[in-house]
């Protein structure tokens, strides 16, 4: 075989070697990360408009929202301790945020019966907001979709400023993950 032969085979062989290889490699669970965000991404986003959610005795839709970024808890009894912690997390990633934090706003969303029960919060953190659940069902049914049950504690959803729940936390939030989440979203957003 003369050199120039080998050398053209030899380039020819390398793309074909090179795919084979990585897609090899991918299969065999060596791949790149499948996510960059610590929540869990909506892959069917909710909109808080078909909710039948409260806020400020009106509607809760992208008409009466301030276009900012919420952080809402649904809770639909009482706050265990695992739901009181991650309200906590919440509030001091809030406060994490600096500048941007004015471009965040807290929220429980609970029946309105139950406001009595979560008083202590709303006077332990005076920037944490209520949201009145009307039809708990209507809730559970959107989030089910998704394969998620928006009670269950601990947990919390991201919901961008056109009224789009599109992340999701639950069980042990870490703080410093979350925070990069929101630095990402609202690096990226110019809006809220």
């Amino acid at each position: 075989m003369n050199k120039g032969f080998i050398t053209a085979l030899l380039i020819f062989l390398t793309p074909i070697l090179v795919i084979t290889v990585s897609t090899v490699w991918y299969y065999s669970g060596y791949g790149p990360e499948e996510r960059v965000n610590y929540g869990h991404l909506l892959t069917d986003p909710i909109d808080v408009g078909n909710l039948n959610l409260e806020l400020d005795y009106q509607n809760l839709n992208v008409d009466s929202m301030e276009r900012k970024w919420m952080l809402v808890h649904f809770i639909n009894d009482t706050c265990l301790e695992s739901c009181a912690d991650l309200i906590y997390v919440a509030r001091q990633v809030n406060v994490l945020l600096a500048r941007q934090q004015t471009r965040v706003k807290r929220y429980i969303a609970a029946p309105l019966e139950i406001k009595p029960k979560l008083e202590n919060f709303f006077s332990t953190y005076p920037d944490l907001n209520f949201i009145d659940v009307k039809d708990q069902s209507k809730i559970t049914e959107a989030f089910n979709k998704n394969g998620i049950d928006p009670f269950a504690q601990p947990n919390m959803f991201v919901v961008d400023p056109i009224g789009n729940v599109i992340l999701h936390y639950s069980g042990e939030v870490d703080g410093k993950k979350l925070l990069a989440d929101l630095k990402k979203l609202l690096g990226a957003s110019k809006i809220g």
